[in-house]
């Protein structure tokens, strides 16, 4: 993706977070710098841009959808570095594989604050799915505020911006998980590299 007038196309020795065809080669394997660099991507490219379009907005109303999806589309985009190879499981009905499900859920379990890790299995299927695929939500509730995850007789309830204070802890808490755990290391190499050879 090119978006920014400012990036020169054709300036080869330039890193630029939000271009990853400006992405460095990847390392042989995970080192320190890999990881801080994952760091500025994460930050620069789904981090900040999240939260200037939620500072720029005087009230979330009638910008809930855009942003959630943001969101939701950015914690498939970090679980896809944290767990590449997640086991996928069949759907009992239409029959296809959901390959971003497990890692999905694996990821809100293990790095999301506690209180929303009970409720990843609903936040990917009631949340997540219905978002990406239907733009509404039929089973679950999202209000614009700053209001903790809740489940209010059999519904789940989550603010926004709570929702985005949890991602962005998230994204914190896996980056202190990727530099001392050489199986995540190993996930998020391989995913960097698949990213980078189709970068243009």
């Amino acid at each position: 993706m090119k978006y920014c007038d400012a990036v020169p196309i054709t300036d080869e020795q330039s890193f630029y977070p939000w271009q990853p065809s400006t992405w460095p080669a990847p390392p042989l394997e995970y080192n320190q710098e890999f990881g801080s660099m994952l760091r500025k991507i994460f930050h620069e490219s789904l981090l900040f841009e999240i939260e200037n379009v939620i500072n720029d907005a005087p009230t979330m109303e009638h910008r809930g959808h855009v942003v959630a999806l943001s969101i939701l589309c950015a914690i498939d985009a970090v679980s896809s570095y944290a767990f590449q190879r997640s086991n996928s499981v069949r759907c009992l009905t239409c029959g296809r594989t959901d390959k971003v499900g497990p890692r999905y859920k694996k990821y809100i379990q293990e790095f999301f604050p506690k209180e929303y890790q009970k409720f990843s299995d609903r936040i990917y299927h009631l949340y997540r799915n219905s978002i990406t695929h239907s733009w509404n939500l039929f089973e679950a509730t999202m209000l614009p505020g700053d209001q903790p995850i809740v489940e209010l007789n059999g519904t789940i309830v989550l603010g926004l911006r709570h929702f985005f204070s949890a991602f962005k802890e998230s994204v914190n808490t896996f980056l202190v998980k990727l530099a001392e755990d050489s199986t995540i290391q190993a996930s998020a190499l391989k995913r960097y590299s698949d990213l980078k050879r189709t970068a243009r």
